[in-house]
């Protein structure tokens, strides 16, 4: 009975070391993954201005879509 509760502590220790090191190797590559993700964003325009055409200055010019023949 004391061998059975010995081995079974080992075994369940030796897997709590496992995860420990599982999580401490993918914690700073899955860490630079997200950072690598958030910089590489691209920029959005802070103002967006768009000028209104004025129609004085190109109503002067004919438009001709399909030319006499």
């Amino acid at each position: 009975m004391k061998k059975d509760a010995i081995s079974t502590g080992l075994f369940i220790a030796i897997g709590f070391i496992c995860v420990a090191i599982v999580i401490a190797i993918l914690m700073p590559v899955v860490r630079n993954v997200i950072n690598d993700a958030v910089s590489s964003k691209p920029d959005l325009p802070a103002v967006s201005y768009v000028q209104p055409v004025d129609i004085g200055e190109t109503a002067g010019i004919p438009l001709v879509l399909h030319p006499a023949a």
